[in-house]
């Protein structure tokens, strides 16, 4: 019997003593928001994000462990992993340049990520914010 008086004593203290926000007077004080007739904006259609230095586009997709599905976003973590590859190369160690070799061959790194980023960029010259960032890699690959 002593079990259930403790247990219920404790039940009721954890409900007194619970969270201001979740006690039943402030659910009933508080009136729900009234909807608004305006549509909430989706992030879907997010606009171009602004140039960035190397340098900070290195510290943001150095992060990133799977490649965007943006078709733009995808072509600077190509170039900031690529490069990053590149400076590896040379270590002397046959397993490591092998797992080097793969990986650059993986992610196109020779030419074919240069072609990639002047196509995109005579593609989308119109849009100048993409061409800032596309000129960020061309002046930062090889």
């Amino acid at each position: 019997m002593s079990r259930t008086v403790v247990i219920g004593l404790t039940v009721l203290i954890l409900t007194a003593c619970g969270p201001a926000g979740q006690t039943p007077a402030a659910e009933t004080a508080a009136p729900e928001p009234a909807p608004t007739a305006e549509p909430v904006a989706t992030a879907s259609a997010s606009p171009p994000r602004a140039p960035m230095s190397w340098e900070a586009m290195q510290d943001h997709y150095q992060q990133v462990e799977v490649e965007p599905a943006d078709p733009l976003e995808a072509l600077e973590y190509r170039a900031v992993t690529c490069a990053h590859l590149s400076g590896e190369v040379g270590s002397e160690n046959p397993e490591r340049e092998q797992f080097l070799n793969a990986q650059i061959e993986k992610y196109r790194c020779e030419d074919a990520l240069l072609a990639e980023v002047r196509a995109m960029r005579d593609a989308r010259s119109d849009e100048p914010a993409v061409v800032g960032r596309l000129d960020t890699l061309l002046a930062n690959l090889y």
